[in-house]
């Protein structure tokens, strides 16, 4: 792939363990957290103490950390953004990806070099805001979710080839305009643009008739569907579209998503990622890889439609299973063929599971003879945290054992 350059894989983390995972699995960069002002409160975030700690995994293995601080605070809560500033001025992320003009002005007067980064909740959609935000210093835009390809292909010729480009190319989306909604705080108080969202698009609702307060379920049949609910986005059969648009950066959804998902999406879009760029035909094994997650109903976003052609609705508000995730392999004896794992889910003897390894799709065996910390034979691992011992042929420290 002459003259195409390689995008960024960017996947998300929610906290330290799915910073790693993500790392390990093939991320170029991981997006986070600390507990405050990011826009996923109830992500688990990090401490300062865990991001230093983030900064030194992801810097020894050539990847990258930004900090997410794109919320919206009103003034009570600048005296505290000043003192993360501070705290930052100290254990300085890689970029800071920011939406308010405010937070943008406290980072720059705390860390001067700090390299800045717009937040989809900038609702950036044109060229001529990005060449502004260029002027201000900032390196590279998360452009709005609802820019088709052809309006980014448009967009790049228009900015300076050094501006960088990023968009979400898998997870979930929002229902309102790049993530700027006001229905959680309407019913529960919970602030989305705050990092607070209780996601009330995805409730079930009623219709009333006014005068005689008859209710009917608003729900899918063939006279109506979810109008709230939108499909996740699934851009990965469709990267060489991505490429040719002149996007930057692959932003993957999810610091709320588990270990596993983190660790499955970042590494089905690494492999069809360095295929692309290898001259090899795509792999649909990394499409079934996206079905192994908990996700809705997949679709394209409004890469090749328009909010105004396409609702982009679910048609089944329902999570569709994933696998489990059974266990994480800690080590392994090559000479015993004996590999020490930790549990996530109950494992049975006998019953078939499937090894998934970073670079690699994953592969089916048996599950053979376990035994508990002490050695002693079990048939199942029941205790939740379990650390047991597993007999397989081959794995590796970081692999995951998921149900087949």
């Amino acid at each position: 792939m002459d003259n195409k350059k390689r995008p960024e894989l960017l996947s998300p983390a929610g906290n330290l363990e799915k910073l790693k995972y993500a790392i390990n699995y093939g991320a170029d960069a991981v997006y986070c957290a600390l507990d405050r002002f990011g826009m996923r409160a109830s992500a688990g975030n990090l401490t300062p103490e865990q991001l230093s700690v983030a900064l030194d995994y992801a810097h020894s293995r050539n990847a990258k950390v930004y900090l997410t601080l794109n919320t919206m605070p009103r003034d009570h809560e600048l005296s505290d953004l000043r003192e993360y500033a501070k705290i930052l001025s100290e254990i300085t992320p890689d970029a800071f990806i920011v939406s308010d003009v405010g937070v943008m002005d406290i980072i720059k007067n705390e860390i001067p070099n700090a390299e800045l980064h717009l937040s989809t909740q900038a609702s950036t959609v044109n060229s001529a805001s990005i060449n502004f935000w260029n002027r201000y210093g900032v390196k590279r835009v998360v452009l709005a979710r609802e820019l088709s390809l052809d309006e980014i292909k448009m967009i790049r010729s228009n900015i300076p080839d050094e501006t960088e480009l990023e968009c979400f190319v898998h997870g979930a989306m929002c229902v309102s305009y790049s993530g700027r909604c006001l229905l959680s705080n309407y019913y529960t108080g919970r602030n989305a643009n705050n990092g607070q969202c209780a996601q009330p698009c995805r409730w079930k609702y009623y219709l009333r008739e006014e005068k005689r307060g008859e209710t009917a379920i608003a729900e899918q049949d063939e006279n109506g569907s979810y109008v709230f609910s939108s499909r996740d986005m699934r851009m990965i059969e469709h990267i060489g579209d991505l490429v040719d648009a002149g996007i930057d950066s692959f932003k993957i959804e999810g610091r709320m998503k588990s270990a596993y998902y983190t660790a499955a999406i970042t590494n089905a879009y690494r492999i069809a990622i360095d295929d692309y760029f290898e001259n090899r035909p795509f792999d649909e094994r990394c499409t079934r890889e996206t079905e192994s997650v908990s996700h809705r109903e997949y679709g394209t976003g409004y890469f090749y439609s328009s909010p105004q052609t396409d609702a982009n609705v679910v048609i089944e508000n329902e999570y569709i299973a994933d696998r489990p995730f059974l266990a994480t392999v800690t080590e392994f004896d090559a000479e015993k063929g004996l590999a020490k794992c930790f549990q996530r889910n109950k494992m049975f003897k006998g019953n078939t599971a499937n090894l998934l390894s970073p670079k690699c799709f994953g592969r089916d065996f048996v599950i053979g003879n376990m035994y508990d910390i002490n050695m002693n034979p079990i048939d199942s691992t029941p205790h939740a945290g379990m650390e047991f011992y597993l007999e397989i042929d081959s794995a590796k420290s970081g692999d995951i054992i998921r149900g087949a």
